[in-house]
């Protein structure tokens, strides 16, 4: 039969491990609540001839693969938990050569792009912060031209936004209304011959979007419009 010591320690021991379980619960940092997330994608605009090349968030061997970037591709956010990260672009096939790192303070909706693209016949790569900034009350176009060898010029409706932008470059037009926005996009083919598309950005439900002029994947003139800073 326990002793009626033995009984009283037991309690004494267990009530003190409780006491500074609670003290030590005190005393860490908050648990950032469920479902918050910030955001990252990456974007690949280089054309074919630079190859693929992969988004890793460091750590271990080779870090962890978050994205795949063929020529052209275009991908939508990723979520991941709040913290601080460091994300590192290396050609596919290799984990040993970085070609460039970002360090990354992902805090509750924010949102980030990684983007590859061509500038003066050089490769680009730089990360762009896409968070919206919620007092904003207009609306903002981002127009990139990754078309090899044209000049496109963009409009919506009697409003000219940019009259010729030069394959590599972009624009950004602030101050739009929030509504439905279609665009007209103009430009002449490599071999002289007028073309024209369309693309629409509703702006009543976002404030950020991004025009990207890019080939599809038969070569064809086709722009789209992209979502900035929302996960839709």
């Amino acid at each position: 039969m326990r002793s009626k010591f033995f009984t009283l320690a037991t309690s004494l021991l267990l009530a003190s491990l409780a006491v500074n379980k609670a003290k030590a619960q005190d005393e860490e940092p908050p648990v950032p609540p469920a479902g918050k997330q910030g955001y990252i994608r990456f974007w690949n605009m280089l054309p074919p001839a630079n190859g693929k090349f992969d988004l890793r968030k460091a750590g271990g061997s080779g870090g962890t693969n978050l994205f795949s970037g063929t020529p052209y591709r275009y991908a939508s956010y990723i979520g991941l938990a709040v913290g601080k990260y460091r994300l590192v672009v290396y050609r596919s096939g290799d984990q040993v050569t970085p070609l460039k790192s970002f360090d990354v303070d992902l805090k509750p909706e924010t949102y980030f792009t990684v983007l590859m693209s061509p500038q003066a016949g050089a490769m680009n790569i730089e990360l762009l912060s896409d968070t919206v900034d919620p007092k904003a009350t207009t609306a903002t176009l981002t127009v990139r031209n990754y078309f090899p060898g044209l000049t496109v010029a963009v409009s919506s409706a009697d409003k000219q936004i940019v009259d010729a932008l030069a394959y590599g470059q972009s624009y950004k037009a602030e101050g739009l209304a929030r509504a439905n926005m279609p665009l007209t996009l103009r430009t002449r083919l490599s071999n002289g011959t007028p073309a024209e598309s369309g693309a629409e950005a509703d702006f009543k439900m976002i404030k950020r979007a991004t025009l990207l002029i890019i080939p599809d994947s038969y070569g064809r003139f086709r722009p789209r419009v992209t979502i900035d800073g929302k996960n839709l």
